[in-house]
C-alpha cells in the first residue's frame, strides 16, 4: 500500500468514525472520549484534518435527521478547538 492509499484509507476511516459518533448508534462511537483517542492517537489525524472531516459530514444532509445530531456535531467541534494537539 502506497503512502497516497494509506493517507486516503486513514482519512476515510476517520471520517466513519465522526460519522457513527454523530448517528449516535449503540457501540464505542458514542463516547466523545473513544472519538478523540481514535482522532488524536490511532490514526493520527491532525486538527485540521479533523475540523475538515466534521465539516464534510456536517455538510451531508443525509445524516443530518435529527437535532440530536446537529447537537453531536456541535459538541464534536467544540472539543476538537479546545483539545491540545
Amino acid at each position: 500500500m502506497s503512502n497516497l492509499e494509506f493517507n486516503e484509507w486513514r482519512l476515510r476511516r476517520v471520517k466513519g468514525i465522526i460519522e457513527e459518533y454523530v448517528r449516535g448508534t449503540k457501540k464505542k462511537a458514542l463516547d466523545i472520549n473513544w472519538v478523540m483517542g481514535a482522532l488524536k492517537g490511532s490514526f493520527g489525524v491532525s486538527k485540521a484534518e479533523a475540523l475538515e472531516l466534521l465539516e464534510q459530514v456536517a455538510s451531508d444532509k443525509t445524516l443530518l435527521k435529527t437535532p440530536d445530531r446537529l447537537k453531536r456535531i456541535e459538541i464534536l467541534r467544540k472539543r476538537i478547538e479546545q483539545e491540545e494537539w
